[in-house]
């Protein structure tokens, strides 16, 4: 049985592999043995592959959706209808689990998948095989035979996360990614106004254990090689005792890597941040996302500023570098607090320091707000990705002229950073990094990548976001 599966991201700026395809294609493998992945991911692959891939015939295909990619979405359906217009598709991710049956207006689809994909991607192959009917499959929209859309039960979690297979890196090109990426944990137990992660995992957190990560990183030093490791968890620090438990396991294996992680500066002590920064941790990102703490109450970020600020100090006293985020747009928000915010991150101490426009999401706290309190701009959420400034809504306190003005205030400084794009010269950044680290003695690779990092953030990046 072949099962083609689909990451469109062509137009986008960072080449990484797509943990949620290589987990769902490794947990199908272990209940089926006769299945035939092919993968394509559209940011690396070549004309050829591309060709190649759609030049063969499916029993199954799966494709990811997030919203910044819907119209690539489809135009790849209309590849796949001209060259097979029975193989029926499945689609998952993020933006079909926001928008749900409303996905089937917009595209042909004849399956999705809300939430976790593994077990319902395996039963839905059970489906395809015969064996099973679409309306026994807890987590499945499906059209009936009259086109009417059926959305069964949704899906338990996976409590035990350590139970998931290893991805299936095997079906990606691997050599291809400047960057490992791993996901240790699921969802967030914050549930911040405009974070569709409480929407998606219903404010719950599951996490592999230390043991699990190690054994991850290990893996993928032993088959592809050292590289920077990324972990993308939505906070990385949420269970403190578990991240002390994996700086130890990498101290005590002596696995000598770098790593990257978003966490919280709110949840951070001095001693696990110098046995972080011992460990390889070279970068953090922290979600700052205003320095005014009436703006921080009601987005429900659970933190003070003072807070915030005192685990800054601890990370800088580390010497671990910081890149803090900060949002345009939170219930409340006026230009004066902008303003604010603007006035803080100068002195914050981080290295690095973005703003972005927010981009409400249905389900979400934020994108009930803008109903009750403001007026969108346009109607369709994959549509907010084309509009330039990226302005989406406007609220009596926070009107359009505002928000220009605040995108103006913080271009000025250097922080706005609302592109996405694939970029040629992060992309040769990227690359020259990977090949300096493979090259030279750890040691040194290491520290030359941090200096070319440096050099290149300083005078490249805030030089393209004034």
């Amino acid at each position: 049985m072949k099962i083609g599966l689909i990451f469109p991201n062509k137009d986008r700026r960072y080449k990484t592999i797509h943990l949620g395809l290589a987990y769902l294609a490794a947990y199908a493998r272990e209940q089926h043995h006769d299945l035939e992945f092919h993968v394509l991911d559209t940011r690396v692959a070549t004309s050829a592959e591309t060709r190649r891939f759609f030049g063969i015939t499916y029993d199954l295909i799966g494709i990811t959706v997030y919203s910044p990619v819907y119209f690539e979405v489809i135009s790849i359906f209309n590849r796949i209808r001209k060259v097979d217009g029975n193989v029926p598709v499945c689609l998952g991710g993020p933006y079909v689990t926001t928008i749900k049956e409303e996905i089937f207006r917009q595209t042909p689809a004849e399956y999705a998948v809300i939430g976790e994909g593994e077990i319902t991607f395996s039963e839905l192959i059970d489906c395809i095989k015969g064996r099973r009917r679409p309306e026994e499959i807890d987590g499945l929209m499906f059209k009936d035979e009259n086109g009417n859309i059926v959305t069964n039960p949704a899906r338990e979690k996976i409590r035990d996360l350590n139970s998931l297979p290893v991805p299936a890196y095997d079906l990606f090109p691997m050599h291809r990614y400047p960057l490992h990426r791993l996901v240790t944990s699921r969802g967030c137990p914050y549930a911040c106004v405009w974070c569709n992660s409480s929407s998606i995992w219903d404010q719950t957190i599951r996490m592999m254990t230390a043991e699990r990560m190690l054994s991850e990183v290990g893996f993928l030093i032993k088959n592809y090689g050292k590289k920077i490791f990324v972990f993308g968890d939505n906070s990385f620090n949420i269970d403190l005792e578990r991240v002390e438990a994996f700086c130890d396991l990498l101290l005590q294996n002596k696995l000598d890597i770098l790593w990257s992680v978003s966490l919280r500066a709110d949840r951070m002590n001095q001693e696990l941040a110098n046995k972080m920064r011992r460990a390889g941790c070279y970068n953090v990102a922290i979600g700052v996302e205003s320095a005014n703490n009436e703006i921080l109450q009601k987005i429900g970020k659970g933190t003070t500023i003072g807070h915030i600020s005192a685990g800054i100090k601890m990370l800088k006293n580390a010497g671990i570098e910081i890149m803090s985020q900060y949002v345009i747009g939170n219930p409340g928000e006026t230009l004066e607090t902008i303003r604010e915010s603007i006035e803080y991150a100068k002195t914050s101490g981080c290295d690095y320091i973005n703003f972005y426009t927010i981009l409400p999401f249905k389900g979400t706290a934020q994108w009930d707000y803008v109903k009750e309190h403001g007026t969108f701009f346009c109607n369709e959420i994959h549509d907010f990705h084309t509009i330039n400034p990226r302005i989406v809504f406007e609220t009596p306190e926070f009107p359009y002229a505002d928000r220009l003005e605040a995108i103006k205030l913080v271009t000025k400084e250097g922080y706005y950073s609302n592109q996405d794009k694939k970029n040629w010269m992060f992309d040769l950044a990227k690359e020259v990094s990977r090949i300096i680290q493979g090259l030279l003695p750890k040691s040194l690779g290491d520290r030359l990548y941090l200096i070319l990092k440096s050099i290149y953030r300083l005078k490249v990046v805030k030089k393209n976001n004034r």
